[in-house]
């Protein structure tokens, strides 16, 4: 498996429920249930970004302002706290490129500022650049806290979908080698995650490397 492969499909549901099994859909929450799982992903993104993988459950809930046993009912592992956490910033992924980069004019433009973006908040967000840069590695055996972590499958389709539109706008515009795909994208950016999270200080000379490559004179 390679690394977009990994990157794609470490949190794939190994089961799908059976439309037809008479099964009722969860109740939504109660208001109160809603709050409190607001700040505890709230609280939880705070401590992750911190303590990285070394975030304390105790901690998220002296931070939310509720028990532990609160925390544990609505997440009972500290894994699928972080993959609740992962979700939420992919969400906010896709609606920053839909909001930023897809009505660029400039398409190069908006590629640099993509990277940036991404570099900047893994630089805030300690526990979420320890997440993406362990996808980065060469095996999705390889994760946090035991047991995979990433983005839905709806989440990395419509990724998927959003980057190929900017990829064909690029190459429309000829500021991008004729062979980029939609799918290399996922793992550049999941190596600069691993460059902040190494401390490299001067990532963006990391930045400008990357975007050499992805010239269309690079493809010669």
């Amino acid at each position: 498996m390679n690394v977009t492969e990994a990157w794609f499909r470490l949190s794939t549901p190994t089961s799908t429920p059976d439309p037809d099994s008479g099964a009722q859909a969860p109740k939504p929450l109660r208001a109160d249930a809603a709050r409190n799982r607001a700040k505890i992903l709230d609280a939880a993104r705070e401590v992750f970004s911190e303590h990285g993988r070394d975030a304390q459950m105790d901690e998220i809930a002296r931070r939310a302002g509720v028990g532990v046993g609160t925390v544990y009912r609505n997440f009972p592992t500290k894994q699928s706290l972080a993959i609740a956490i992962v979700e939420q910033r992919f969400d906010a992924i896709c609606t920053w490129v839909r909001a930023e980069m897809l009505p660029d004019p400039d398409p190069w433009r908006a590629l640099e500022r993509s990277f940036q973006w991404c570099a900047e908040m893994q630089t805030r967000d300690r526990g979420y650049a320890e997440i993406v840069g362990t996808l980065a590695g060469s095996s999705p055996a390889e994760h946090l806290s035991g047991g995979p972590l990433g983005p839905s499958p709806e989440q990395v389709e419509s990724l998927l979908q959003l980057t190929a539109e900017w990829v064909a706008r690029a190459k429309a515009a000829g500021v991008v080698r004729a062979d980029l795909r939609a799918s290399d994208m996922p793992p550049l950016y999941a190596a600069l995650a691993s460059i902040v999270q190494a401390g490299v200080l001067d990532w963006r000379r990391s930045i400008e490397i990357v975007l050499d490559g992805l010239r269309p004179q690079a493809a010669s």
